[in-house]
């Protein structure tokens, strides 16, 4: 998503002005960048599962099964995961807050122009889906998977692609910190 991408783009430019907190809320920032690395990881390992199981058939058929079986929205889950973890990376506690709040703000429309359309779609299959798989918090006692995926080599490709951009990110970040910590870029506040 474009905006998603834009948002990412401010939040770097907030880091690239700003200098971190030796000290966040009384423990170690580096303790900050480890738990927002970890969670960068794990969106980026989430979405690329998230795409072996739509992997080229996003919209020809209705995913219900791996991550999709657990929680209608994982890809979107992702992104949160990414997002916050991005903040605390960047050793920005308020800014994994302030990312929170606003993928709160924006993705409920985003998922509900996007369960118009597959409701429009699939019909009572999907209506039947959303009956029983929560919309954004994993339900892990419903999780199935079949034997064998089908999935396009080129569309899993170009996930992969997709989903490193949060750790393409955060090392963008680590360039700017050193940046500041030579002293070859100047910090504002």
């Amino acid at each position: 998503m474009a905006w998603s991408r834009a948002i990412v783009a401010g939040a770097l430019l907030f880091v690239l002005l700003g200098s971190p907190p030796k000290v966040l809320l009384g423990w170690p920032a580096e303790l900050s960048e480890l738990l927002g690395y970890a969670l960068l990881v794990a969106a980026t390992l989430w979405r690329i599962w998230c795409l072996v199981f739509i992997g080229g058939t996003k919209d020809g058929e209705l995913a219900t099964s791996g991550p999709y079986s657990v929680v209608r929205n994982p890809l979107y889950a992702g992104n949160f995961l990414g997002a916050t973890g991005f903040g605390f990376a960047v050793e920005q506690p308020y800014l994994a807050l302030a990312l929170a709040l606003l993928f709160f703000a924006l993705y409920p429309r985003v998922v509900a122009k996007e369960e118009a359309r597959l409701t429009e779609k699939f019909g009572e299959h999907y209506r039947s889906y959303c009956t029983r798989v929560p919309r954004w918090v994993p339900d892990w006692s419903l999780y199935k998977e079949p034997e064998i995926v089908f999935a396009s080599p080129r569309h899993i490709r170009r996930g992969i692609l997709d989903a490193m951009w949060f750790l393409w990110a955060f090392a963008l970040w680590e360039f700017i910190e050193t940046m500041h910590d030579t002293g070859l870029l100047p910090t504002f506040f």
